[in-house]
């Protein structure tokens, strides 16, 4: 019995040390991020709520890096972004996944297309929105915003002339 025992717990140890933590996948998209060599350049990694909180943390990362996730549908490339940025794209791409891969790492101001979004202005809205909505589910972020009612979008998502 106690031969069991050992077997099962060394067994339970070797799959759950095993086993990449959340904040473990984080860590592995930042850390490529940041040293420029991230390779997924048309994907963001499977990430899911469970991940915002950890993206959010290095959300205010000014290093500038030009290899990150992309549409390569997007006529668009906007050359080098924030490491933060890029860390809210993959909030929203986890907060509204409908949209993927068609917007870009950018966010654009609606009614001044030229006006440089700064990443402070979208942090502060990401991080508003998380402390409201941290207890949604993924199906009700989804209807929840960050840039709702700023005149603010991510570039690919931003309402044609027609629409507004």
């Amino acid at each position: 019995m106690k031969r069991y025992t050992i077997f099962a717990l060394l067994l339970l140890f070797v799959a759950t040390g095993c086993k990449k933590s959340d904040h473990d996948i984080v860590e592995k998209f930042v850390r490529e991020v940041k040293a420029d060599s991230y390779e997924g350049l048309q994907e963001v990694p499977a990430f899911g709520r469970q991940h915002i909180d950890a993206l959010l943390q290095h959300a205010d990362d000014r290093q500038l890096v030009s290899r990150y996730p992309w549409s390569p549908i997007l006529s668009y490339y906007p050359g080098q972004q924030e490491v933060g940025l890029v860390m809210l794209y993959a909030i929203e791409v986890i907060r509204d996944p409908g949209d993927y891969p068609v917007r870009g790492t950018l966010v654009v101001d609606t009614e001044d297309r030229e006006r440089k979004v700064a990443l402070d202005e979208v942090l502060s809205l990401y991080r508003a929105w998380w402390a409201a909505n941290k207890g949604k589910s993924a199906a009700e972020l989804r209807g929840v915003s960050p840039l709702q009612g700023t005149g603010l979008a991510w570039y690919g998502t931003e309402p044609r002339p027609e629409q507004q």
